[in-house]
Order: structure tokens, then C-alpha cells, then sequence
């Protein structure tokens, strides 16, 4: 059987997400702080016997911060099972009690963490007062504490616990001090208490647990060692006439180290200056004996590695001299080694690894290996990550994403109603370099080099901050086709901002009503101005009714709209890609022209002749604060950033500043900011003097934001 479903109700920084997982590998993604290591933890309180029973006794912090109060509240952990087997755990937790069970068939495991029977029957005894009030509610809820909780485990419960209807008619409704009589608690929405001792209940499955890899010289070195681990099961290998030959030939060893001349003259001495000091009465017996170990597992607990640099490499050194990427890839073998073998001596019903962010100091193609490499027949893994290396080798289908929210985390399933083989077009796209939008507070898609280069330089040079800063990753698409990924961004599946940068194409030059009488250079024109309107075309009806994502478009190509408002930077750059000056000097001649066709048409013309993203390089480096942003590209900016916050703009706006005032002026305005209660708004007060022009850069910007 298999984990299908795991549903979380107030648990830590998970108020209420469902889970969904396939058979094999998954991969539970996410930034720093998002709660990958909160749902193994949760799966570990039902699954891993290492786990102490006492951890189910959780506290006042493991309650989600978004309920305000956790007082009367429930932590729920619900799982659902499919494939269950025909066993006797089986088809207690099995849905279907009949002797034949399907595959089809479900079974759930619950556990609750909630009031206990005195604290809820007084909450019930409120809800059925005739005078009851908030007030009343108040006062009985601030003498809860958590010693008034109680664990409870049980099988076959049907509830959605996802619903906040089904939540409310179990757990109770605090706002109408509406609460259920705990004596008529519904078994077939709770489930069946569990007949036998939980630790009877794990022991049936078999959950291994690889904590998070920072720094393992410690734990291979100490008793619980998983070198010492394996030792230990092949010294239970080893035949009674190996050990006792063993035990002869140290006990042998032993003999000889202590009948040396050396050691037997040392005890002597030590024995006549303990009598010469303390008198024969109270002087005690010494003698020097060698005892190296003849206990088989006290033999095994002597052995230690040695590490050397690689194949064929002649020096070797013990673990604490192996870099702590070495290390914790030797930490991580030796632990699937040892669930590897534990596997087939144990006939269980399920098998679980759990494996928490294997990336840590470990080189990048070693994690993608890594993780395309593992495969336990009849083993249902879960990785938590936030490398882009091992989400790029993840299957979707397979990978649930956390997003933080405030207070809590949502959790995205990038596959949700989407076919196989969509599914898989996606996969292809993204590997190291766009697997980061998985991460990402917002998305920007472009169509190549020169936008992924240039945008986020000009904004960080125009804004004083870069587009990282802001949570937002601009990924290359080579191409024009942004469907295939932007799908992933959706109610259904990940809800974040994505905004999509491309060209319409318009033609440069004024084309004929008819095509029939186009010159070769119009036919050209025309073709990409035809294709640019049928891109528009089908975007606009892709992101129809889809508020994560939106199309942006350049009304002809990212070069001229970009760079149609800053010729100087152009201007600057002909001496980089032209050597003969009468080249530079036409070039510097035609883009002072009144003609908008024979300006549009240098621009192209230069950029092709040294390479868009080679030119896109070279421009970035020439581009400062005071360029001239694209609207167009300002809007997708905006857009993909609708979650940013005064601290964000208010940055912004003091580094514009700080190129208009002095170094005293500066002094002056952080002196009045720190002492003045809306620092924001006295800033912005400041700013509107300096740049009052509404097209400046920031004015337009925080104009779109203000409206997002």
C-alpha cells in the first residue's frame, strides 16, 4: 500500500492543506521556512517507531499561529492509504471491512490532538446556555491549557477534514459558541480508536527517517553511528566459531601487551610509590593490563572509516578530515544501505523513506544523480528540497510545492488537472535554470538572452533592487511558446503571479493594404508582423480568465521598445562593434534621425551584427539609474510583484534619492525618517519634489503597483 493523501488541520505553519503523493519517489518542494520539515514530521508522529510516543504530546507552538488563539482547537493529521493490503493491519485501517479488499480500496489513519473529554463537555454545556456570550466563551477558553490536550489515534475515519463546514461540526464553531456533546462523537467521521498499543501499529510498517545533512562528522563517529547500525547486524552474521577464534587471538594480544617487561616494571614502580605514599595498609593493588575488547559488538564499535580523495588516489584520512560534503554524502549512503538491507528481513505491509534536503554541501551534479537514482522496490519515498537541481530531475506529478502565506503555508500541486503528456512537456522544461520558478514569489517568462539579461539589470540599476530581492525569477524560454510552463500557474495548481514578456512584431515599415505587391523586405515584415499578431492572438485567449498569469507585449521588439527612449546607450555602443569610423559616424547619424523607421531599423541592424545576447552584455554594463524604463516591461514587472510592501518601495525611493542629494542632505532626511512615525510617507513626500515628473521611472511604477 501507499500514502495518497495527507491532510494537515493547524499544524504549525500548515493551518489547512491537502497533500497528494503517487507511488515511488516524491519530492515536497519549497523555500526556507515554507514547512518541508513539518509534514515529515507529521508523517513520522503516525508512521516512525524510532519516534518516542511522548512526541505526540505536542505544545502550545505546534498549533498554527493564524487561529490567533489555539485554545479549544484541534491539530488534525488525517492519511489516506491506498492499495491496501490484506492483512490484518490492513483491514482494520481499510474503508471496505468486507474479506475482499480491492485495490481500489482506501484506508485511512488519523491522529488528533484536541481537548480533552472534561474541557469539551464544558464547552458543550456553554454552547447549550441560553445566556451565552463571548464573554463566557473568553473566560472558559483562557483557563485551557495544554495540559487539558490529549493524543488520540485512530483507523477508518471518514471526515474531510479540508472542509471548514466538516471542521466546524466536530471541532465546534467558536463565533455562534456552537460545540458538539463529546459523548456523541461520530466514530465513522473520527474513526475507530486504535485496539492495540500504537507501537504494535508502527512496528506492522517500516518509516526511515534521514534528517537534514549539515554537518554528520559527529553522528558517524558516535553511538548512533548507521556504520555502527550495519555493524552490528553483520556481526549477528558471523559463525560461533569465527567469534570465539576471534576472541582467542585478542585475548592472546591482550596477554601479550601486559607480560612485557616494559609494562610489568611500570606496575612495580607504581605499586611501591602507592605504599611509600599511603602505607601497605591502605595502599590499593595496581596492575597494568592490556583489555582491548573481546565482545563482538564492542569489536564492531572500535571500527572507523577511512576516506580517500577518489578512485586510484593513494591518500586516505579518518571522516573529520573529509570536506562536509563528502561526509554527508557517506552519512546518506550508509543510511539507505542500512534501510536497503533492512528491507527484505522485514515482511511489512509498507515501506517509507524520508529523506529531508539531501542537497546540503553537496555538489550540484551530485544531487541531480542523487535523486534520479533513488529507487527502493516497493518503497514510497518523500524528499524535501529547495534546490533547483533536484526539483529539475522531479517528476510533477509526483511534487507538491509550498508557497508562504503570512502566517501560513499553501500547499500547490503543479499536476492537478493536467493530462500525462502535458505533464511531461513540462518536465523537459525545466531543468536548473528554470526549475527556480518553483520558488519563486512571482514569474517572468521572455524569449530569449537579451530580455534575461537586460531586464534584470536595468531594474536593479533603475531601483536600487534586484529582481531576486523581490522573490521574482525571470526565466529564458528560447522560444515564444510559453504556454507549456505557464499552465503551471493556476487556482488549481500554483498560485502565484506569472507574467509573460513578448513581441508583437509591428513592422518597421509602412506595408502595402495588399500583400500581393510586398517587396522581399515587406514580405519579411509582414510575415513576423502576422505571426507576432497570431502569438497575441492565442495569449490573450490562454490567460483569459486566469488572474495568476497575463501576457505583456513590445508593440515591435524587446531592442527598439526598450532602448527607442535611451539612443544614448546605443550611440555609446558603436565604437564596440564598429572599427571603420565611417561606419560609426553613419550609424551615429541615423540614429539622430527624424525618421522613427530608419531609427528603429539601426537599432535591429546593430544589435544583429554583434549578436542580441552578446549586445544585451555589452548594453548592461552602459545602462544607470536614470534609464527609461519600458512601460511595458514596468507593467510585468508590476504584475509578477503585486507582493511586495512599503519596505520595498520605500528602498526604491531612497536610493533614486541619494543621486540627487548631498551627503549632508542624506544625513538630514535618515535622522528625520528614524524619528518620524510614517517614515514612508515623508519619504514619498521628499521623493514627489526631486522627481515630480509623473513618467519617471518610480512615479509609474508605484502607480501600477498601487492598482495591482
Amino acid at each position: 500500500m501507499f500514502i495518497s493523501d495527507i491532510t494537515l488541520r493547524n499544524f504549525r505553519n500548515v493551518k489547512n492543506s491537502t497533500f497528494s503523493f503517487t507511488r515511488g519517489v516524491n519530492s515536497i518542494i519549497g523555500e526556507n521556512g515554507s514547512g518541508k520539515s513539518n509534514i515529515l514530521y507529521a508523517m513520522r508522529l503516525l508512521l516512525d517507531g524510532n519516534l518516542p510516543q511522548a512526541a505526540s504530546i505536542l505544545i502550545e507552538d505546534d498549533f498554527n499561529r493564524s487561529l490567533g488563539d489555539w485554545r479549544g482547537n484541534w491539530i488534525i493529521i488525517h492519511m489516506t492509504f491506498k492499495d491496501i493490503s490484506k492483512n490484518e493491519l490492513g483491514s482494520f485501517m481499510a474503508h471496505n471491512i468486507s474479506s475482499v479488499i480491492s485495490k481500489e480500496d482506501k484506508g485511512t489513519y488519523t491522529f488528533y490532538f484536541r481537548p480533552n473529554s472534561k474541557i469539551r463537555n464544558l464547552l458543550y454545556e456553554l454552547s447549550e446556555d441560553p445566556d451565552k456570550n463571548s464573554t463566557k466563551l473568553d473566560n472558559l477558553m483562557n483557563k485551557i491549557t495544554i495540559d487539558d490536550y490529549e493524543p488520540l489515534f485512530t483507523f477508518r475515519g471518514e471526515a474531510d477534514f479540508s472542509d471548514d463546514t466538516v471542521y466546524k461540526s466536530i471541532i465546534g464553531d467558536f463565533n455562534n459558541i456552537q460545540f458538539p456533546n463529546p459523548k456523541d462523537d461520530n466514530k465513522r467521521l473520527l474513526g475507530e480508536h486504535a485496539s492495540y498499543n500504537i507501537t504494535s501499529i508502527r512496528k506492522e510498517m517500516v518509516c526511515t527517517y534521514i534528517k537534514a545533512l549539515r554537518n554528520v562528522v559527529n553522528d558517524l563517529k558516535g553511538r548512533k553511528s548507521p556504520l555502527l547500525t550495519l555493524l552490528r547486524g553483520e556481526a549477528k552474521e558471523l559463525e560461533l566459531s569465527e567469534i570465539n577464534e576471534m576472541k582467542t587471538k585478542i585475548q592472546e594480544l591482550n596477554h601479550l601487551i601486559s607480560t612485557m617487561d616494559e609494562i610489568t616494571d611500570l606496575s612495580t614502580k607504581v605499586s611501591k610509590t602507592l605504599e611509600n605514599t599511603v602505607g601497605f595498609t591502605y595502599a590499593p593493588s595496581v596492575e597494568i593490563k592490556s583489555e582491548f575488547p573481546d565482545d563482538i559488538n564492542k569489536i564492531m564499535q572500535s571500527l572507523t572509516l577511512w576516506i580517500g580523495d577518489g578512485y586510484k588516489n593513494k591518500f586516505d584520512g579518518r571522516i573529520e578530515d573529509l570536506s562536509l560534503g563528502g561526509a554527508n554524502l557517506i552519512y546518506m549512503t550508509l543510511k539507505l544501505l542500512e534501510y536497503e538491507l533492512r528491507q527484505p528481513r522485514e515482511e511489512k505491509i509498507a515501506h517509507f523513506l524520508l529523506i529531508e534536503e539531501p542537497e546540503a554541501h553537496v555538489h550540484n551534479h551530485i544531487q541531480k544523480t542523487l535523486f534520479d537514482n533513488y529507487y527502493f522496490e516497493n518503497t514510497q519515498v518523500f524528499v524535501t528540497t529547495h534546490s533547483t537541481q533536484i526539483s529539475s530531475v522531479s517528476r510533477i506529478s509526483s511534487m507538491n510545492i509550498l508557497l508562504k502565506e503570512d502566517l501560513k503555508t499553501i500547499v500547490c500541486k503543479p499536476s492537478k488537472n493536467l493530462k500525462d503528456d502535458e505533464c511531461r512537456k513540462i518536465e523537459r522544461y525545466l531543468d536548473a535554470t528554470r526549475s527556480n520558478l518553483l520558488f519563486a514569489k512571482g514569474v517572468i517568462l521572455v524569449e530569449g538572452d537579451a530580455e534575461l539579461i537586460l531586464i534584470p539589470t536595468i531594474f536593479k540599476k533603475v531601483f536600487g533592487l534586484s529582481l531576486d530581492e523581490l522573490g521574482i525569477s525571470i526565466i529564458n524560454m528560447s522560444s515564444a511558446f510559453f504556454q507549456h510552463v505557464a499552465k503551471l500557474f493556476d487556482n488549481d495548481r500554483i498560485q502565484r503571479k506569472c507574467a509573460i514578456i513578448t513581441d508583437l512584431d509591428l513592422s518597421i515599415k509602412k506595408l502595402p493594404n495588399e500583400s500581393n505587391s510586398d517587396t522581399d523586405i515587406q514580405k519579411k515584415y509582414r510575415s513576423s508582423q502576422n505571426k507576432g499578431a497570431n502569438r497575441k492572438a492565442i495569449l490573450d485567449e490562454f490567460c483569459s480568465g486566469n488572474k495568476w498569469i497575463n501576457p505583456f507585449y513590445a508593440k515591435h521588439t524587446f531592442e527598439i521598445d526598450t532602448f527607442k527612449d535611451n539612443l544614448s546607450l546605443i550611440k555609446e555602443s558603436l565604437k564596440e562593434v564598429y572599427t571603420l569610423p565611417k561606419k560609426i559616424a553613419d550609424y551615429q547619424e541615423k540614429l539622430e534621425s527624424t525618421n522613427q523607421e530608419e531609427v528603429y531599423e539601426s537599432i535591429l541592424q546593430i544589435a544583429k551584427k554583434e549578436g542580441k545576447g552578446w549586445y544585451a552584455l555589452m548594453l548592461a554594463e552602459k545602462v544607470e539609474f536614470d534609464f527609461i524604463f519600458p512601460q511595458y516591461i514596468l507593467e510585468a514587472v508590476s504584475f509578477a510583484s503585486s507582493h511586495i510592501d512599503q519596505r520595498h518601495k520605500q528602498k526604491m525611493m531612497y536610493y533614486r534619492l541619494e543621486k540627487k542629494l548631498s551627503h549632508q542632505e542624506l544625513l538630514d532626511l535618515n535622522n528625520e525618517l528614524h524619528s518620524n512615525n510614517e517614515p514612508y510617507t515623508k519619504l514619498y513626500e521628499l521623493y514627489s519634489t526631486y522627481y515630480s515628473d509623473p513618467n519617471d521611472s518610480y512615479n509609474r511604477f508605484k502607480e501600477l503597483l498601487d492598482n495591482e
